[in-house]
Protein backbone atom coordinates (compact mmCIF):
# COMPACT_ATOMS: atom_id res chain seq x y z
CA UNK A 1 0.00 0.00 0.00
CA UNK A 2 1.10 3.59 -0.64
CA UNK A 3 1.33 5.25 1.93
CA UNK A 4 -0.48 8.11 0.58
CA UNK A 5 -3.57 5.87 1.07
CA UNK A 6 -3.00 4.42 4.23
CA UNK A 7 -5.96 5.54 6.27
CA UNK A 8 -4.53 4.74 9.46
CA UNK A 9 -1.48 6.94 9.58
CA UNK A 10 -3.47 10.02 7.66
CA UNK A 11 -5.67 9.79 10.29
CA UNK A 12 -3.09 9.89 13.24
CA UNK A 13 -1.02 12.17 11.43
CA UNK A 14 -4.19 14.75 11.30
CA UNK A 15 -4.84 14.26 14.68
CA UNK A 16 -1.64 15.12 15.73
CA UNK A 17 -1.91 18.26 13.84
CA UNK A 18 -5.29 19.10 15.01
CA UNK A 19 -5.68 18.14 18.17
CA UNK A 20 -3.11 15.57 20.37
CA UNK A 21 -1.33 12.34 20.23
CA UNK A 22 0.87 10.43 22.21
CA UNK A 23 3.59 7.37 21.66
CA UNK A 24 6.38 5.50 23.19
CA UNK A 25 8.91 8.05 21.84
CA UNK A 26 12.05 6.46 23.96
CA UNK A 27 15.30 7.09 22.71
CA UNK A 28 18.24 6.04 23.49
CA UNK A 29 20.15 7.90 26.09
CA UNK A 30 23.61 8.10 27.88
CA UNK A 31 24.12 9.78 31.00
CA UNK A 32 27.58 12.05 31.17
CA UNK A 33 28.50 13.21 34.80
CA UNK A 34 32.10 14.43 36.64
CA UNK A 35 33.69 17.40 37.45
CA UNK A 36 34.83 17.19 33.29
CA UNK A 37 31.32 16.64 31.67
CA UNK A 38 31.27 20.10 30.33
CA UNK A 39 34.55 20.20 29.03
CA UNK A 40 33.81 17.22 27.60
CA UNK A 41 30.85 17.64 25.71
CA UNK A 42 31.87 20.80 24.49
CA UNK A 43 34.72 19.42 22.45
CA UNK A 44 32.79 16.70 21.20
CA UNK A 45 29.39 19.27 20.18
CA UNK A 46 29.39 22.03 18.29
CA UNK A 47 26.72 23.77 20.34
CA UNK A 48 27.36 26.18 23.05
CA UNK A 49 26.72 23.77 26.09
CA UNK A 50 27.98 25.88 28.35
CA UNK A 51 24.71 28.12 27.65
CA UNK A 52 21.96 25.23 28.71
CA UNK A 53 20.68 26.37 32.23
CA UNK A 54 20.05 24.02 34.58
CA UNK A 55 17.14 21.77 33.29
CA UNK A 56 18.09 23.24 30.03
CA UNK A 57 18.97 21.13 26.59
CA UNK A 58 20.96 22.23 23.20
CA UNK A 59 20.62 20.99 19.82
CA UNK A 60 23.73 19.58 18.26
CA UNK A 61 25.86 17.58 16.34
CA UNK A 62 29.13 15.76 16.67
CA UNK A 63 31.54 16.07 14.42
CA UNK A 64 34.54 13.93 13.10
CA UNK A 65 38.26 15.07 12.43
CA UNK A 66 37.37 16.32 8.66
CA UNK A 67 34.48 18.42 9.83
CA UNK A 68 30.97 16.11 8.56
CA UNK A 69 28.23 15.50 10.92
CA UNK A 70 28.73 12.14 12.60
CA UNK A 71 25.97 12.11 14.90
CA UNK A 72 22.80 14.77 16.08
CA UNK A 73 21.86 14.68 19.63
CA UNK A 74 20.02 16.65 22.20
CA UNK A 75 22.14 17.61 25.18
CA UNK A 76 20.23 18.00 28.59
CA UNK A 77 22.05 20.00 31.79
CA UNK A 78 19.99 18.00 34.43
CA UNK A 79 22.30 19.11 37.69
CA UNK A 80 25.80 20.05 38.32
CA UNK A 81 28.25 17.88 36.24
CA UNK A 82 25.42 15.79 35.10
CA UNK A 83 23.81 15.51 31.66
CA UNK A 84 21.62 13.34 29.24
CA UNK A 85 22.75 12.82 26.35
CA UNK A 86 20.02 11.21 23.38
CA UNK A 87 20.03 10.04 20.28
CA UNK A 88 19.78 6.74 17.87
CA UNK A 89 23.10 5.30 18.04
CA UNK A 90 24.40 4.88 21.18
CA UNK A 91 27.12 2.49 20.89
CA UNK A 92 28.36 4.33 17.97
CA UNK A 93 28.44 7.34 20.57
CA UNK A 94 29.76 5.65 23.50
CA UNK A 95 32.94 4.34 21.10
CA UNK A 96 33.50 8.15 20.35
CA UNK A 97 32.93 9.34 23.99
CA UNK A 98 35.77 6.30 24.60
CA UNK A 99 38.19 7.28 21.80
CA UNK A 100 38.24 11.01 23.20
CA UNK A 101 38.09 11.04 26.76
CA UNK A 102 41.68 11.34 27.36
CA UNK A 103 42.32 13.07 30.72
CA UNK A 104 38.81 14.32 31.29
CA UNK A 105 37.75 13.12 34.52
CA UNK A 106 34.09 12.01 33.34
CA UNK A 107 32.21 9.19 33.72
CA UNK A 108 29.23 7.86 31.01
CA UNK A 109 26.80 5.05 30.62
CA UNK A 110 23.99 3.92 28.66
CA UNK A 111 20.86 4.10 31.36
CA UNK A 112 18.13 3.39 28.22
CA UNK A 113 16.44 0.91 29.71
CA UNK A 114 16.73 2.90 33.15
CA UNK A 115 13.89 4.82 31.49
CA UNK A 116 10.93 5.53 29.27
CA UNK A 117 9.84 8.88 27.38
CA UNK A 118 6.46 9.44 25.77
CA UNK A 119 5.57 12.14 23.73
CA UNK A 120 2.85 14.40 23.55
CA UNK A 121 1.88 16.55 20.35
CA UNK A 122 0.02 19.07 18.82
CA UNK A 123 -2.49 21.87 19.85
CA UNK A 124 -3.89 20.60 22.95
CA UNK A 125 -0.87 18.66 24.26
CA UNK A 126 -0.80 20.76 27.47
CA UNK A 127 -3.82 19.95 28.51
CA UNK A 128 -3.01 16.48 28.65
CA UNK A 129 -0.42 16.02 29.88
CA UNK A 130 -1.60 18.59 32.91
CA UNK A 131 -4.53 16.22 33.53
CA UNK A 132 -1.47 13.70 33.32
CA UNK A 133 0.80 15.43 35.95
CA UNK A 134 0.21 16.73 39.39
CA UNK A 135 2.17 20.25 38.32
CA UNK A 136 0.90 22.18 35.95
CA UNK A 137 3.32 22.74 33.11
CA UNK A 138 1.66 26.01 31.42
CA UNK A 139 5.02 27.83 32.13
CA UNK A 140 7.67 25.29 31.05
CA UNK A 141 9.77 26.64 28.12
CA UNK A 142 10.84 24.97 25.11
CA UNK A 143 13.85 22.99 25.35
CA UNK A 144 13.58 23.02 28.81
CA UNK A 145 13.12 19.85 31.55
CA UNK A 146 11.49 19.85 35.43
CA UNK A 147 11.00 17.72 37.91
CA UNK A 148 7.38 16.54 38.25
CA UNK A 149 5.03 14.01 39.48
CA UNK A 150 2.21 11.37 38.56
CA UNK A 151 -0.06 10.33 41.36
CA UNK A 152 3.73 10.70 43.29
CA UNK A 153 5.16 9.04 41.21
CA UNK A 154 8.50 10.63 39.84
CA UNK A 155 8.60 12.35 36.22
CA UNK A 156 10.47 14.61 34.10
CA UNK A 157 8.58 16.72 31.51
CA UNK A 158 10.39 18.50 28.87
CA UNK A 159 8.89 20.69 26.23
CA UNK A 160 10.27 19.51 23.00
CA UNK A 161 9.30 17.49 20.50
CA UNK A 162 9.92 15.80 16.63
CA UNK A 163 6.50 16.71 14.79
CA UNK A 164 7.25 20.94 13.87
CA UNK A 165 4.06 21.51 16.76
CA UNK A 166 4.02 24.65 18.73
CA UNK A 167 3.29 22.44 21.78
CA UNK A 168 4.68 19.36 22.42
CA UNK A 169 5.98 17.30 25.36
CA UNK A 170 7.81 14.48 26.60
CA UNK A 171 7.22 12.55 29.65
CA UNK A 172 9.92 10.53 31.27
CA UNK A 173 9.43 8.12 34.01
CA UNK A 174 11.59 5.26 35.51
CA UNK A 175 11.05 1.80 33.19
CA UNK A 176 9.23 -0.11 36.03
CA UNK A 177 6.42 2.96 36.16
CA UNK A 178 6.24 2.71 32.89
CA UNK A 179 2.64 0.88 32.92
CA UNK A 180 1.30 3.51 35.03
CA UNK A 181 1.65 6.03 32.87
CA UNK A 182 0.71 4.27 29.88
CA UNK A 183 -2.88 3.91 31.70
CA UNK A 184 -2.78 7.15 32.68
CA UNK A 185 -2.46 8.70 28.82
CA UNK A 186 -4.97 6.17 28.06
CA UNK A 187 -7.63 7.13 30.98
CA UNK A 188 -7.21 10.76 30.38
CA UNK A 189 -6.17 10.30 26.70
CA UNK A 190 -9.57 8.75 26.18
CA UNK A 191 -11.43 11.40 27.76
CA UNK A 192 -10.55 14.30 25.86
CA UNK A 193 -10.70 11.96 22.49
CA UNK A 194 -6.54 12.13 22.13
CA UNK A 195 -5.14 9.77 19.62
CA UNK A 196 -2.77 7.17 20.57
CA UNK A 197 -0.06 7.21 17.71
CA UNK A 198 1.26 3.74 16.69
CA UNK A 199 2.48 4.33 13.87
CA UNK A 200 6.35 4.60 13.02
CA UNK A 201 5.83 6.49 9.84
CA UNK A 202 4.32 9.30 11.90
CA UNK A 203 6.12 9.23 14.79
CA UNK A 204 9.82 9.42 12.64
CA UNK A 205 9.01 10.12 8.99
CA UNK A 206 5.50 11.88 8.17
CA UNK A 207 5.01 15.17 10.53
CA UNK A 208 9.03 15.30 10.75
CA UNK A 209 9.71 15.36 7.62
CA UNK A 210 6.61 18.27 6.81
CA UNK A 211 8.09 20.75 9.25
CA UNK A 212 12.15 20.29 7.87
CA UNK A 213 13.34 18.43 10.77
CA UNK A 214 16.11 15.52 9.35
CA UNK A 215 17.35 12.11 10.48
CA UNK A 216 21.09 11.31 10.54
CA UNK A 217 20.42 9.55 6.71
CA UNK A 218 19.84 12.83 5.92
CA UNK A 219 23.03 14.34 7.20
CA UNK A 220 25.23 11.82 7.99
CA UNK A 221 28.52 12.63 6.63
CA UNK A 222 27.67 15.98 5.78
CA UNK A 223 29.24 19.58 6.70
CA UNK A 224 26.83 21.56 9.02
CA UNK A 225 26.41 23.90 6.53
CA UNK A 226 25.15 22.04 3.56
CA UNK A 227 22.39 20.77 5.59
CA UNK A 228 21.82 24.58 7.37
CA UNK A 229 23.05 23.97 10.66
CA UNK A 230 26.22 26.53 11.18
CA UNK A 231 24.06 28.78 13.17
CA UNK A 232 24.20 25.62 16.05
CA UNK A 233 27.79 27.05 15.63
CA UNK A 234 29.72 28.00 18.51
CA UNK A 235 33.09 29.25 17.10
CA UNK A 236 34.55 30.75 20.53
CA UNK A 237 35.28 27.43 21.41
CA UNK A 238 37.29 24.68 19.97
CA UNK A 239 35.51 21.51 19.57
CA UNK A 240 36.64 18.56 17.40
CA UNK A 241 36.07 19.49 13.04
CA UNK A 242 36.29 22.61 14.49
CA UNK A 243 39.60 23.54 11.71
CA UNK A 244 38.12 21.73 9.19
CA UNK A 245 34.37 22.80 9.49
CA UNK A 246 36.03 26.77 9.77
CA UNK A 247 37.55 25.90 5.93
CA UNK A 248 33.84 26.06 4.52
CA UNK A 249 32.43 29.40 4.39
CA UNK A 250 35.72 30.22 2.00
CA UNK A 251 35.40 27.94 0.02
CA UNK A 252 31.64 27.70 -0.40
CA UNK A 253 29.69 24.33 0.73
CA UNK A 254 29.69 21.87 -2.61
CA UNK A 255 26.00 20.66 -1.58
CA UNK A 256 22.66 21.18 -0.69
CA UNK A 257 20.25 19.70 1.29
CA UNK A 258 17.22 20.62 -0.24
CA UNK A 259 13.94 19.36 -0.61
CA UNK A 260 10.98 18.27 -3.30
CA UNK A 261 7.61 17.41 -4.12
CA UNK A 262 6.58 14.58 -6.74
CA UNK A 263 2.65 14.93 -8.24
CA UNK A 264 2.34 11.14 -9.53
CA UNK A 265 0.87 9.45 -6.41
CA UNK A 266 2.36 6.18 -7.25
CA UNK A 267 5.59 7.15 -7.46
CA UNK A 268 8.01 4.84 -5.77
CA UNK A 269 11.37 7.01 -4.40
CA UNK A 270 13.83 5.47 -2.23
CA UNK A 271 16.05 7.48 0.41
CA UNK A 272 18.91 7.15 2.44
CA UNK A 273 22.65 7.67 3.43
CA UNK A 274 25.58 8.94 1.33
CA UNK A 275 25.60 6.85 -1.74
CA UNK A 276 22.29 4.57 -1.19
CA UNK A 277 19.49 6.89 -2.30
CA UNK A 278 17.75 6.83 -5.61
CA UNK A 279 19.87 9.35 -8.22
CA UNK A 280 18.15 12.74 -9.01
CA UNK A 281 19.14 13.55 -12.37
CA UNK A 282 18.89 16.51 -14.55
CA UNK A 283 19.10 16.89 -18.07
CA UNK A 284 20.17 13.20 -17.93
CA UNK A 285 23.14 13.83 -15.19
CA UNK A 286 23.36 12.96 -12.01
CA UNK A 287 22.67 16.01 -9.82
CA UNK A 288 22.09 14.23 -6.67
CA UNK A 289 20.64 11.74 -4.19
CA UNK A 290 17.20 11.56 -2.79
CA UNK A 291 18.26 10.78 1.30
CA UNK A 292 14.30 10.46 2.40
CA UNK A 293 10.84 10.18 0.85
CA UNK A 294 7.65 10.09 2.56
CA UNK A 295 3.48 11.87 2.07
CA UNK A 296 2.62 14.77 3.65
CA UNK A 297 -0.58 14.80 5.05
CA UNK A 298 -0.88 18.78 6.33
CA UNK A 299 0.51 19.96 3.09
CA UNK A 300 -1.41 17.44 0.87
CA UNK A 301 2.03 16.32 -1.63
CA UNK A 302 4.54 13.85 -1.81
CA UNK A 303 7.71 14.93 -0.64
CA UNK A 304 11.03 14.01 0.24
CA UNK A 305 15.10 15.48 0.81
CA UNK A 306 17.75 15.27 -1.36
CA UNK A 307 21.31 16.16 -1.20
CA UNK A 308 22.20 18.04 -4.65
CA UNK A 309 25.53 19.43 -6.13
CA UNK A 310 24.77 23.16 -5.76
CA UNK A 311 26.86 23.27 -8.88
CA UNK A 312 24.66 21.79 -11.08
CA UNK A 313 21.36 21.89 -9.57
CA UNK A 314 19.20 24.63 -7.63
CA UNK A 315 15.64 24.95 -5.78
CA UNK A 316 13.00 25.56 -8.53
CA UNK A 317 14.91 22.87 -10.86
CA UNK A 318 12.89 20.26 -12.23
CA UNK A 319 14.46 16.75 -11.80
CA UNK A 320 13.95 12.76 -12.35
CA UNK A 321 14.18 10.57 -9.44
CA UNK A 322 13.52 6.81 -10.02
CA UNK A 323 12.37 7.81 -13.43
CA UNK A 324 9.34 9.99 -11.30
CA UNK A 325 9.36 14.05 -12.36
CA UNK A 326 10.45 15.97 -8.95
CA UNK A 327 10.68 20.03 -8.43
CA UNK A 328 13.25 20.85 -5.77
CA UNK A 329 11.82 22.92 -3.11
CA UNK A 330 12.66 24.01 0.48
CA UNK A 331 12.75 21.75 3.00
CA UNK A 332 10.31 22.94 4.81
CA UNK A 333 6.38 22.42 3.63
CA UNK A 334 4.25 23.98 6.53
Amino acid sequence: MLLSTDASIREQHLAVRSHVGWYDFTHRLVEVKGPDALPFLEKLCVAAIHKAPLGGSKYTTMLNEQGLIIDDTIVTHLADDLYWVSGLYVQDQLNWFNANKGEFRVEFRDITEEWKMYSVQGPDSMELVNAVVDTPVDDLKFFRMQDNTMDGIPVKVARAGYTGEKRGYEIYIAADQEAALVAKLEEKGNAMNACHVTKLDVMVMTLAAEAGFVLMMDIYKASPFEVGFEKTIDWSKDFIGKEAAAKVPDQGAKRKLVGFTVEDDSALIYGGPLSKGNPLLKDGKMVGRATKYTHGFTCYKNIGYAMIDVDKAAIGDTVTINGYEAVLTEKQFI
